[in-house]
């Protein structure tokens, strides 16, 4: 029993500052993607994810795509934006994993978007057309 005891403790000793690691994960520099026009004008929208590999000075190194959003024109100007992403330097790489939406009609908050991030997760990026409906 004390041998498993210490093995919990030895575990968490090693787990927890990844955790509080990827919970403390903050970009620098974020601009927001962009609703190309042309996806204003077909009335695009859609969910995705994407997962940010960072290099340790922070720059993004590549952008992995865990769920389409639908369209590849949005799915492009997510990237996009995604590549001029900054985050603080660290002393090994680490990925952030962002959901984003975009939705057509004007600015809105909604329940979603005052829902803490999901552990290991960023904030959803809400990115709207700006149609008045």
């Amino acid at each position: 029993m004390q041998r498993r005891a210490v093995g919990y403790i030895i575990l968490a000793a090693f787990v927890a500052p990844l955790i509080a690691h990827s919970a403390t994960e903050r970009a620098v520099y974020a601009p927001p993607p962009e609703y190309p026009a042309e996806a204003k004008a077909h009335h695009f929208t859609g969910s995705g994810a994407f997962a940010l590999h960072i290099r340790p000075d922070g720059t993004v190194e590549r952008i992995e795509t865990l769920k389409s959003i639908g369209h590849s024109l949005l799915d492009q100007a997510a990237i996009a934006a995604f590549q001029r992403w900054r985050f603080y330097r660290h002393s090994t790489g680490s990925v952030v994993r962002i959901p984003i939406r975009y939705m057509d009609g004007p600015k809105r908050i909604d329940p979603s978007m005052s829902r803490p991030p999901t552990p290991g997760w960023g904030v959803l990026i809400s990115v709207f057309s700006g149609r008045h409906e």
